[in-house]
């Protein structure tokens, strides 16, 4: 009697299983080998997020940006991540997607040196910056500010040159920059090791702009053709993962990031300053009006910058949605 208790118990658990496996929904993402989103889906599977909301989520790592972009286009992965602009020039260009949800705001910010004589943004008339390109949205928006509340742009009085962002350390340790706009885990890794000072938040200059600071530089792309409620599902689990990781108070997310290598530093000590930098940059809410900021921003980037160097004359509200909003 008892192994036939045992041999019903094992036949309702594989059944089980099996209906688990045939209703689970799945996700394939399109990552970075480099990027942060292996941190949340890494986070959903580490809190059992992917079995609570019935998910199968498939990820694929790429090198780079194009990659993962093309990756997209071809119906490999149904969801990536991607600055706004990138959103718009991909439904340009005839890819099938759409921003879903926000994915990171405004976290950089611009770095000197601890013993620079620079202690504001206003005093980079006629120094050098290093940015880690000419069309990054943290330079535009910085010569947005300057051009609008100090009379001066960066690139035409003085010099905006393109570096990566290990580079602009030692660049601006010999003295070749003046100041440097690396993208927002450097800046936390520079500033946390004492020898450079962050002295302008990116986001607090949207908000001194008008805007409001919590603008997604990068956001969600979505696969128009992808299941509506596997995404909705998928985003319900981000959110939850993501709130997670932010109250996780005995490290235990952040040290199995460091541990399965979805990031690597040389002085790992400076991690606690990365983490609360990508805290701080998480979007709370996707709505409309976050939408038409992204638009409004867009042309008063294009009337600093021009559109060649923004990348596109002005933003098409239709590449952004909120349909996908989990409740």
């Amino acid at each position: 009697m008892k192994l036939l208790t045992m041999a019903l118990a094992g036949l309702v658990l594989a059944f089980a299983s099996a209906c688990f496996a045939q209703e689970a929904r799945t996700i394939r993402v399109g990552q970075q080998a480099s990027g942060t989103f292996s941190w949340v889906t890494h986070a959903i599977e580490y809190y059992g997020l992917d079995a609570q909301y019935g998910l199968n989520v498939v990820e694929e790592t790429y090198a780079s940006k194009p990659a993962t972009q093309l990756a997209i286009r071809a119906g490999e992965v149904d969801v990536v991540v991607d600055d706004f602009i990138g959103a718009v020039n991909m439904r340009a260009a005839g890819v099938p997607v759409r921003a879903i949800w926000p994915y990171s705001k405004a976290t950089g910010g611009v770095v000197v040196a601890s013993d620079s004589h620079i202690e504001s943004v206003a005093d980079l008339q006629g120094h050098t910056i290093a940015a880690a390109s000419l069309g990054d949205k943290s330079i535009l928006i910085l010569r947005a500010y300057l051009a609008s509340r100090a009379g001066f742009d960066p690139q035409a009085d003085g010099m905006v040159l393109q570096a990566a962002a290990p580079l602009m350390q030692g660049l601006l340790d010999n003295g070749e920059i003046d100041a440097a706009i690396p993208f927002w885990h450097f800046v936390a890794r520079m500033e946390g090791g004492g020898a450079y000072r962050d002295i302008q938040l990116v986001s607090d200059l949207l908000a001194e702009l008008g805007f409001r600071d919590d603008l997604p530089i990068l956001v969600v792309l979505g696969r128009e053709g992808a299941d509506p409620e596997t995404l909705r599902t998928f985003l319900a689990a981000m959110r939850e993962a993501v709130g997670l990781m932010k109250e996780d108070t005995d490290d235990g997310i952040w040290q199995s990031i460091l541990d399965h290598g979805l990031y690597s530093l040389p002085d790992p000590g400076v991690f606690p300053a990365v983490r609360a930098r990508w805290e701080n940059g998480i979007p709370e809410e996707w709505n409309q009006e976050m939408i038409d900021g992204l638009v409004d921003l867009v042309d008063q980037l294009v009337a600093v910058a021009g559109a060649e160097v923004v990348g596109v004359e002005s933003l098409d509200a239709s590449a952004f949605t909120t349909e996908y909003n989990p409740e």
